[in-house]
């Protein structure tokens, strides 16, 4: 009975999860990267020809690809773009061909961004089972909701849970993968490991990223056994290295395995490199220089070309005060009362965290340490297990943690529909957003159709606007997007991005900010009116 009354609640969870990340995307323009990764799943599958986007492996962009065949919008193949990206890398062709195919289907534009992020968001559901799922297996189900409720109100989980892209993907192919693992390690049933190196194949068939979590995975295996901590000479002979070379040969096989037979699908005519599909050694190639040459991050005003606290500062105040305090206190418990478990839970997250924090040059968002999140849930859950067990003898302990996730939870909700521009109340909400971080934590160009009923309402003719994002949205409403460098007269609308300046040599609009902005449309275009 305890049982199904927790699995009603989980479900009621994943329905008000579901329902706040569909309606709150209704009226959200296409963000930058979802305008290219949606246009290539369509061409991978209608084509079977992969040139787009090859910087990115293509598994979950085919996904997005899927309800557009339903659809059947047109490809302009015609264009010079698509024949510009025909042998080689252009990414300047790929958002070109981009905003063809837009501008090709543009009765059909909202259908087709919706369409695909309601996959993006069937994929957030599955990601929120799974943690419901190993919380309650590992330490029961009152911890098991604890864990859910923290994924379902979290408002970084639904602002990118919502988007066509690819970051929230990876996080569930990367935690599915451990989840899969740790039931491997319980059971020996070789399924396990073959779902677990399966799941871990999609991550790597996602982003190249998800190559890190190869040895995190195989260390994870290792810390589930406890002997190893006690006797580490007597576990390897119980165990016997050929089990340990066996696990650690499914986990490489089967993702290569898969990899061939997923590009095999376009037959690119080029020789096999090592055992990687051509295509896709090619783009890993482009990304590991892209990634090797990076690109400076904007933190509290500046920009700078290494910040090693970039992502924690960005998860500091990117995260909800009540999570930071809850998971404050599962800190504290979990080194009153260590549990071997709980260690080997926080390490992958811990880890990941700690590598792309010390060695990533990219800068552009929060986002990028969202395979961290899943593992952070499910470490609170076990540090609160065996308080909820016994709730009625931790009734402080009950109240505050009622009291911070009804804090999380609010937090959450006031935020409604902009979930991507969230910042805590540490530095006074959204509206200081911009003084601390930029792009994708705050505006990754969302916010154009509020943009256009704001236009509208205030009747603002061929408005000037600076727009941060791609297709550029002339095709829906004209406006000036000149530049004005220097301190003028007018009305202006500055997407944050442009107003921070997009890099220190691109900041003609930072003079703006010795300005209080009359407003703010959806917390990511700033309007003036300078007399």
């Amino acid at each position: 009975m305890v049982k199904m009354r927790t699995e009603y609640f989980a479900l009621l969870l994943l329905l008000i999860f579901t329902v706040i990340c569909t309606t709150s995307i209704l009226n959200k323009y296409l963000t930058v990267d979802e305008s290219l990764y949606i246009v290539s799943g369509y061409s991978y599958l209608k084509m079977l020809d992969f040139r787009l986007n090859p910087e990115h492996p293509v598994f979950t962009k085919m996904l997005y690809g899927v309800p557009l065949l339903l659809l059947n919008p047109k490809l302009p193949i015609e264009s010079k773009n698509w024949k510009m990206i025909a042998n080689k890398i252009d990414v300047g062709a790929n958002y070109g061909f981009a905003a063809d195919f837009y501008k090709e289907n543009l009765e059909m534009f909202r259908t087709i961004i919706f369409s695909a992020r309601l996959v993006a968001i069937a994929l957030a559901v599955v990601l929120g089972l799974l943690i419901f799922f190993w919380s309650r297996e590992a330490f029961g189900s009152k911890a098991s909701l604890l864990a859910l409720f923290l994924y379902c109100f979290e408002p970084n989980i639904i602002a990118h849970s919502r988007l066509a892209t690819l970051d929230m993907p990876l996080t569930l192919f990367v935690f599915a993968s451990f989840y899969f693992a740790w039931k491997f390690a319980r059971s020996a049933k070789v399924r396990f490991l073959i779902l677990s190196s399966l799941c871990l194949s999609f991550a790597v068939l996602t982003k190249y990223v998800a190559l890190l979590f190869f040895p995190l995975l195989f260390l994870f295996i290792l810390l589930q056994h406890k002997e190893l901590s006690k006797n580490r000479m007597k576990f390897f002979k119980k165990r016997g290295l050929l089990y340990y070379a066996f696990i650690f040969s499914t986990l490489i096989i089967v993702p290569v395995v898969l990899a061939n037979a997923l590009y095999a699908l376009e037959c690119y005519k080029q020789n096999q490199y090592v055992f990687l599909p051509a295509r896709m050694f090619e783009g890993f190639n482009f990304i590991r220089s892209w990634v090797e040459h990076g690109r400076e991050g904007y933190l509290f005003g500046e920009f700078r070309t290494y910040i090693p606290e970039y992502f924690l500062v960005a998860f500091i105040i990117k995260t909800t005060l009540a999570f930071l305090l809850i998971l404050t206190i599962s800190f504290y418990l979990f080194i009153k009362k260590p549990k071997f478990e709980l260690f080997s839970i926080l390490v992958p997250a811990l880890l990941f965290f700690a590598t792309v924090s010390l060695f990533s040059k990219f800068y552009l968002g929060l986002r990028y340490i969202l395979p961290a999140f899943p593992f952070l849930f499910v470490f609170v859950s076990g540090a609160f297990a065996s308080r909820l067990e016994n709730i009625t003898k931790n009734r402080m302990l009950s109240v505050l943690l009622c009291a911070l996730l009804a804090w999380h939870a609010f937090a959450s909700l006031t935020i409604y529909p902009h979930y991507l521009a969230y910042f805590n109340e540490l530095i006074g909400g959204p509206a200081n957003g911009a003084k601390y971080l930029t792009d994708s934590n705050i505006d990754w160009g969302q916010d154009f159709f509020y943009f256009m009923e704001f236009a509208k309402r205030i009747n603002w003719k061929n408005p000037r606007l600076a727009y941060f994002g791609w297709p550029y949205p002339t095709i829906f409403m004209p406006f000036d997007y000149s530049g004005v460098c220097k301190p003028a007269k007018g009305r202006f609308a500055v997407s944050v991005t442009m107003l921070t300046g997009y890099s220190k040599d691109v900041n003609c609009w930072r003079w703006l900010l010795n300005y209080e902005p009359k407003a703010r449309i959806g917390w990511s275009i700033y309007y003036y009116e300078i007399n």
